[in-house]
């Protein structure tokens, strides 16, 4: 396999998708009950037996309600992760900052993961990932209401050997802090996917966001968003040990992605 400069990366790793359910479970009916109770879902679900969910957002948009996105994204860093780690999470302690409603949680607990913890600032997501995590029946994923800058080892029980912080960093107001707290609390690598500003120049872009709906950051304020080469000076004042911007593979990833809005990092602690 190829990226779309024609450079080897490792072998593809698909979703575990359809998600599966857990034996003796909830009902059909059950699960549907269940979802209707919440007015806003961010990904959609999918579960076999041809259970479907779509997605919902306050302000609809054709390229975030897609069902296709996080599998496209999934195949697009995931592989390069799995790589790092010597084609296993098995044995590892998974981080999934500002989880939603636990996708990436609960594909890491079926890819192996000892443990999986994930948390949102929104009780309502929360939610949401203890009963996807119910319905599939992964014993290995915690999920907890936290604010993301009391993020720290002693508030999440110690140190993470993966930390994901995808779709984060741009819903925030201070860039080289939130890595800093991210490095924290990693022990051996963390994923970085975020939104970018789509220039050579070392420049972040300065906004501000209303909690309008569950993609948004959780409270009113600025958000700021970097370029490219600002993540690349982020991660050298860090002093990460090593870093790379994962290629990109194939045509078939969420437009932001191909039109170089939005990028992804494997960086080792």
């Amino acid at each position: 396999m190829k990226d779309l400069r024609g450079r080897p990366g490792p072998p593809p790793v698909a979703p575990i998708w359809p998600l599966p359910r857990r034996p003796g479970g909830p009902s059909d009916e059950e699960i549907r009950a269940r979802f209707a109770e919440h007015e806003l879902w961010h990904y959609a679900y999918r579960f076999t037996g041809g259970l479907d969910f779509t997605a919902r957002h306050a302000d609809q948009s054709p390229s975030a309600d897609s069902p296709e996105r996080p599998l496209q994204r999934f195949r697009h860093f995931m592989p390069w992760l799995l790589d790092a780690t010597g084609g296993t999470l098995a044995g590892k302690r998974v981080l999934d900052i500002a989880c939603n409603s636990g996708f990436w949680s609960i594909q890491c607990a079926l890819l192996g993961a000892r443990e999986v913890v994930g948390f949102d600032a929104r009780e309502e997501l929360i939610e949401q990932a203890h009963l996807i995590a119910s319905i599939v029946g992964v014993d290995n994923t915690e999920f907890h209401v936290l604010d993301f800058w009391d993020m720290r080892p002693e508030t999440l029980g110690g140190s993470f050997d993966v930390v994901l912080n995808l779709g984060v960093l741009y819903h925030l107001p201070k860039a080289l802090e939130a890595l800093e707290l991210t490095k924290a609390v990693a022990r051996e690598h963390v994923v970085l996917d975020t939104a970018v500003l789509p220039t050579p120049a070392p420049l972040v872009r300065v906004t501000w966001e209303e909690p309008t709906d569950i993609r948004m950051a959780a409270t009113a304020g600025i958000s700021m968003t970097p370029s490219r080469s600002s993540v690349e000076l982020l991660l050298r004042h860090l002093k990460f040990t090593d870093w790379a911007e994962i290629p990109l593979r194939t045509a078939d990833l969420p437009d932001d992605y191909l039109v170089g809005n939005r990028a992804s990092w494997l960086i080792r602690v």
